[in-house]
């Protein structure tokens, strides 16, 4: 069977446009795919804008007293295994806790002094947070017209809850 002139190449054509096409589908649909599971986890330094380093020669206490502040493992976003990643929902921190030959002395040197995260609600996030067996050493305060609360992690780091 012989096809009149010019059907062949119409043929070819519409074959190649066909096989681009679900190329270039498939392109798409593998992109959309990368980008919506990417969107679960946080993993790049864009996500985090402040990320804080805790050196610490305690890391077991440490890491609970976070969690007790909500802070959640960030497995994903942990940089070796001397390196402890957590990260709390709806805040732009991250929080690297840093526990490789540390011994106390130098832990707290090497540290931040303190850090500052906003509440809606003092009283009750104090509440809340005692509830979980944290301990306060000031329940309220006020500085420059903000009402906080203050606590001290593990390795002596003050930790500020603040209303403004």
């Amino acid at each position: 069977m012989r096809l009149p002139a010019g059907h062949a190449k119409r043929l070819f054509l519409g074959f190649t446009c066909s096989i681009m096409f679900l190329i270039v589908l498939a392109l798409l649909i593998a992109y959309n795919t990368e980008a919506e599971s990417s969107s679960f986890i946080k993993s790049s330094i864009e996500d985090y804008p402040f990320t804080i380093n805790i050196p610490t020669a305690k890391p077991e206490l440490t890491i609970a007293f976070y969690r007790r502040l909500g802070f959640k493992t960030a497995d994903a976003l942990s940089s070796g295994l001397d390196v402890f990643s957590m990260e709390k929902e709806g805040t732009p921190y991250k929080l690297e806790i840093l526990y490789k030959k540390f011994p106390a002395k130098d832990a707290a040197k090497n540290s931040v002094s303190g850090m500052s995260f906003r509440v809606g609600n003092l009283e009750e996030s104090v509440r809340e947070f005692e509830a979980k067996g944290l301990r306060f050493i000031e329940r309220r305060g006020t500085r420059d017209g903000v009402t906080y609360a203050s606590l001290v992690d593990p390795n002596g780091i003050s930790v500020k809850l603040f209303e403004p």
